[in-house]
């Protein structure tokens, strides 16, 4: 309903370095493809070439659309927002299937992406975009960031076991975790069984008690026995040692990062309004509304569960044919942040005592399999924080009956 027969359709194809825009007309005629580049220059430019358009083809509105490709799209998205040009985007995937349309060739260039774009855009294949502000803005970007760092820190705990067990396998024998506070600052100390060996016990038990629990020193006898029989790699000491104490340091730091980023998070959380619905959930917590929060830009924006559901990539699909019946999945087409959050918090709202249980219970009772089962539960658990957050409520166990019905 957007698309008008008295409107100019622009598409721009999204680049690093600089952008291709092209105009499509009221009557289908195409502009010539305009090259632009990522600067306010470029993007000066384009308002006034969009100015141009308009005039020639007697166009009384305009309407932008863009891939959302990485993190380039942003930039110029904002720009054309702040002058009052509406900007909507189109899924990469219908771009890349419809570009045969064109010239019956699997050609791909430029101007060309920019033509099938504003082809989408016309036919109304495309979606809103939503560029949030304020306090959701920053908890989106800190979201972000706690998730760049919870995959480094995965990645250093997994390189920090891998040298562990070339250099000092026994010491999993004491230590359960690569990732134990102890055992990082034991690491960070004396990397290595040689290096421990030769420091004094004294020195680093009363060391690792500045930083650990008391019961750290009763298993420092432990390791030292087994660091002097240990079957590790001796050749390449030195490098394993580096290697390690700057892994168990850079594991310790990010700790602290991520732990300032999630304070910030709470920070920004209790500022909006919708947050002690949320909350209000048994096993949600601050980050877990937070990464929900930012992930949607708020579930008050939305008209229906629905819309959430997809967004997070949890709607179903099916592919039949004749008398093939195809198996009903998950699309995983929104984002994947927002997918994996809700699931983590449907692992927690299955166990006993939690308000989700009974219906876990009640789907595994079905011989449902247990991973669809905790799809079932985060898909009713969206149904029933939309309903928290439209009605301005907060949970309750006993539930009303608007409540019930809107789950």
């Amino acid at each position: 309903m957007r698309v008008k027969s008295h409107q100019l359709t622009v598409g721009i194809d999204i680049g690093k370095y600089h952008h291709v825009a092209v105009g499509l007309a009221g009557d289908g005629r195409f502009t010539k493809p305009m090259k632009l580049p990522n600067t306010r220059e470029g993007y000066e430019q384009l308002l006034l070439r969009i100015m141009a358009w308009k005039k020639e083809y007697g166009a009384d509105e305009v309407l932008v659309g863009m891939e959302s490709t990485g993190h380039y799209w942003e930039v110029p998205a904002r720009w054309l927002t702040a002058h009052s040009i509406p900007v909507v985007q189109v899924n990469a995937l219908h771009t890349k299937r419809a570009k045969e349309i064109e010239d019956n060739t699997p050609g791909k260039t430029d101007p060309k992406d920019a033509r099938i774009i504003a082809q989408l855009v016309a036919w109304g294949k495309y979606l809103d975009c939503h560029l949030p502000d304020g306090a959701v803005a920053e908890l989106r970007q800190f979201v972000r960031q706690r998730s760049t760092l919870t995959n480094e820190l995965t990645e250093k705990r997994n390189y920090l076991r891998y040298l562990l067990d070339c250099v000092f396998p026994e010491l999993f024998t004491v230590f359960k975790k690569s990732s134990g506070k102890t055992l990082l600052h034991l690491l960070a100390l004396c990397p290595s069984p040689h290096e421990l060996i030769g420091a004094d016990q004294a020195d680093v038990a009363r060391t690792l008690r500045q930083h650990c629990p008391t019961g750290a020193a009763k298993r420092l006898d432990r390791v030292y026995a087994l660091a002097r029989i240990t079957v590790g790699i001796a050749p390449a000491r030195h490098a394993y040692a580096v290697a390690i104490r700057r892994t168990a340091t850079r594991i310790l730091a990010l700790r602290e990062e991520k732990a300032e980023v999630e304070q910030q998070m709470t920070k920004l959380l209790i500022e909006l309004p919708e947050a002690g619905s949320l909350l209000s959930v048994k096993g949600i917590g601050p980050v877990s509304a937070a990464i929900i929060v930012g992930e949607t830009g708020g579930l008050h924006r939305f008209g229906h569960a629905e819309e959430v559901i997809k967004l997070a990539g949890l709607n179903l699909f099916e592919v039949s044919s004749g008398t093939h019946k195809g198996t009903v999945r998950i699309s995983k087409r929104g984002r994947p942040l927002l997918r994996q959050i809700l699931f983590v918090l449907a692992t927690i709202q299955a166990k006993k005592g939690m308000p989700f249980h009974a219906c876990y219970e009640e789907l595994l009772n079905k011989k449902m399999p247990r991973v669809k089962a905790l799809i079932a539960v985060a898909r009713k658990m969206v149904r029933v924080l939309f309903a928290l957050v439209r009605d301005g409520r907060c949970y309750q166990d006993e539930k009303p009956a608007a409540l019930k019905k809107a789950a």
